[in-house]
């Protein structure tokens, strides 16, 4: 509308269509870049979280290892099976919280099967195998001889987490 030479302009009062869908494709474009690096985040806490577990169960075996005679515990590595106890049993008074033995990356259901998500010693510290000592157990170095590892190697992209017999995780 045109008035001795002057326009009228009238107010918009909303965003056309093409505006919106234009807000639209750059929250989505932001959410596809964001949502991988918070899963990787999120993978990340799980591997912490794991390798910490796996620091406080090597503890609880050093405690046990000193009342002990410098040896480790004979404990069943699939406690659901018949015969001894398993490590969260034997190892109970040597920790405050038996959720140190569920890796938060346990998808399978170890945990609720086993009640631990890790394999201690891979089976060779059950009754009838050779109680081993603390300072070199089956012959080995300590550095590179793993006590308790996963029981999955795909619940980490780092590969399977270990506690080593000197303490060390990795």
């Amino acid at each position: 509308m045109q008035r001795a030479g002057f326009y009228i302009h009238t107010a918009r009062v909303g965003f056309t269509l093409v505006e919106l869908l234009t807000v639209i494709a750059i929250i989505a474009l932001l959410a596809a870049i964001l949502f991988p690096v918070f899963a990787s985040a999120r993978a990340k806490g799980r591997d912490a979280t794991c390798l910490s577990n796996l620091h406080q169960i090597g503890l609880a075996l050093q405690a046990y290892g000193t009342d002990w005679g410098e040896r480790f515990p004979l404990a069943n590595n699939r406690p659901s099976t018949d015969g001894p106890p398993g490590l969260p049993t034997v190892l109970g008074t040597y920790v405050r919280n038996s959720r140190i033995f569920r890796c938060p990356s346990d998808f399978d259901g170890y945990w609720q099967a086993e009640g631990t998500s890790y394999d201690y010693a891979l089976g060779m510290l059950n009754i009838g195998m050779p109680v081993q000592r603390m300072d070199k157990p089956w012959g080995m170095n300590n550095s590179r001889t793993p006590i308790l590892s996963d029981f999955s190697d795909k619940w980490h992209a780092s590969g399977v987490h270990c506690l080593y017999v000197d303490g060390h995780v990795k």
